[in-house]
């Protein structure tokens, strides 16, 4: 019998995905304080998580933020991660400066599991997301569709240019506090040139972000 122990599993790069909608009166339009949650999102939180080693975000008014993680379980591991040491708590925000108090927030981790196109991180692109389930597609059994099947169907989501590049994620589990009611097994991106007209189709619950900025990249 052999001594030696087991190799440790291959690490999967994922991604943190942080779906945040300021709901605080103090920040909706037109009062302006919206600004205030900008300025300590992209000042503060921002800076916070890239210290953490964190790599990109994507957002808008309804904020999506994207993090790459290069070990989507490790990144997981509560409370040993560094993700869950990442201050919520600001004096710029008013109302006592809790975050977490100010907006609804979805929070999960994805592991990534199909990639098509050329990744170009000095390009700047607008993504579209589709929530996918394999049981939405005709013929397939969950979870029996292959990746580039699920992502070949939520090319459907939109009518447009075709992407730039393609992700294909898979739901892992949700951050702390979260439950991952809501959550589709897959989520889709799908970066596109920016200022291009797409139509969405609601019935695929597509979004489109507009780059906001990109961090750490």
């Amino acid at each position: 019998m052999s001594s030696e122990s087991a190799p440790a599993p291959a690490a999967k790069k994922g991604y943190l995905t942080v779906f945040a909608l300021p709901t605080d009166p103090s920040f909706l339009p037109p009062s302006g304080s919206h600004l205030i949650f900008n300025k300590w999102y992209n000042e503060q939180h921002i800076p916070d998580i890239l210290s953490l080693g964190s790599s990109s975000g994507f957002r808008k008014w309804e904020y999506l933020a994207m993090y790459a993680v290069d070990d989507v379980e490790k990144a997981r591991s509560y409370p040993e991660s560094g993700l869950y040491k990442v201050p919520l708590e600001h004096e710029m925000l008013p109302a006592g400066g809790k975050a977490m108090e100010m907006a609804r927030w979805e929070m999960g981790f994805w592991e990534v599991v199909a990639e098509s196109g050329e990744s170009d991180s000095s390009k700047q692109t607008d993504i579209i997301v589709v929530p996918v389930d394999s049981s939405d597609i005709p013929g397939h059994d969950v979870p029996g569709a292959h990746p580039s099947a699920i992502l070949d169907y939520s090319r459907k989501g939109w009518e447009g240019p075709d992407p730039v590049r393609s992700t294909l994620l898979k739901f892992i589990a949700p951050a702390p506090g979260g439950d991952g009611t809501g959550y589709k097994q897959y989520l889709a991106v799908h970066e596109v040139e920016p200022n291009t007209e797409e139509t969405v189709m609601p019935e695929f619950k597509t979004v489109k972000y507009k780059l906001f900025k990109k961090f750490g990249v």
